[in-house]
């Protein structure tokens, strides 16, 4: 039985506590939160930011989200709940751990589909833009399946994929979320075969320049598995944290998955919809136990909650 086994094993065991997630040199887990080819064209190399200028961004790139119950947002939604406490928790966390070592870049990714990286990724850069007026920026760097652009915005969101056909600068990609210090980069059109903008140097050099100016920058990737790109994307990461989907996740896929990061990269695991705690949250969509989505049943959104505990390996 893999070490990862035992910590999950003894975090859903011990809950006399709600300690989030620990700084260690091992393997860490945390429980948190959540109610939940390049493309062909001219290649225009990154444009130099000289200040911080490009920040400012104009009315129309202004994001305004009113998130829905089905979209979990509870950073926005309730902040004065547990599921938004739970991510103040891991927000302190997550600074306590940049004040001893380098950490900027976090990369957010799950073993596989619909485990709720996304709505982890949003609302951790919400709370963290919240904390001692920090700039955040989030990019959406699942290119295959974006879904954080949605959370945001009802309008598509043109991105990444624009900037790299060379039909948009890269100071026209950024939006803002209205009246917070957090900057969010969307994917754009979606790509089927990403990877090799990924791993190109072009890629490297837009997110050092465009990473310069934020406290934190997020990076909400596609699944480690059965794609590439998060291992890819992980090298130019600081750090990685991955989402288990309480109660649904398979050990041996959630090995698997954690197997193709490096050990030093790997921050700990991200519980959402830990099942400690009997609040309802309301019904959404749920995963059967082979990993595929569903809709979630009654009995399944009684238990959802919302819960921090560390578990180390």
């Amino acid at each position: 039985m893999s070490r990862v086994y035992e910590a999950l094993q003894r975090s859903q065991g011990d809950k006399s506590s709600a300690s989030p997630l620990v700084p260690d040199q091992s393997d860490t887990a945390a429980n948190t939160a959540a109610g939940v080819a390049v493309a062909a064209g001219v290649a225009v190399a990154p444009e130099p930011i000289a200040d911080a200028s490009w920040l400012e961004v104009p009315a129309d790139r202004v994001l305004h989200p009113v998130p829905t119950p089905e979209q979990r947002l509870v950073a926005l939604s309730d902040p004065d709940g547990h599921g938004a406490e739970m991510f103040r928790v891991l927000a302190t966390r997550l600074a306590h751990m940049q004040s001893k070592r380098h950490l900027q870049k976090l990369l957010i990714t799950s073993s596989v589909v619909d485990e709720g990286k996304s709505v982890v990724a949003v609302n951790l850069g919400l709370t963290l833009a919240r904390r001692c007026d920090c700039r955040v920026l989030l990019i959406e760097a699942d290119l295959r399946r974006p879904t954080a652009g949605a959370l945001l915005s009802s309008k598509s969101l043109r991105g990444i994929s624009e900037w790299n056909d060379g039909s948009l600068a890269l100071k026209d990609c950024l939006y803002q979320v209205r009246d917070m210090p957090l900057w969010f980069l969307p994917a754009g059109h979606p790509m089927n075969e990403p990877l090799p903008l990924l791993e190109s140097g072009r890629f490297s050099k837009m997110l050092e320049q465009v990473s310069a100016g934020f406290d934190w920058v997020l990076l909400d990737a596609t699944p480690l598995l059965p794609m590439a790109d998060s291992t890819s994307l992980a090298r130019l990461c600081d750090g990685a944290l991955v989402v288990v989907r309480d109660g649904v996740t398979r050990k041996k896929v959630l090995n698997k998955a954690i197997a193709s990061l490096e050990k030093s990269k790997l921050l700990g695991m991200v519980f959402n919809q830990a099942a400690t705690l009997n609040i309802d949250y309301g019904h959404y969509y749920g995963y059967s136990s082979n990993g595929k989505s569903g809709k979630g049943s009654k009995k399944h959104a009684q238990k959802e909650a919302d819960q921090v505990k560390a578990a180390s390996a």
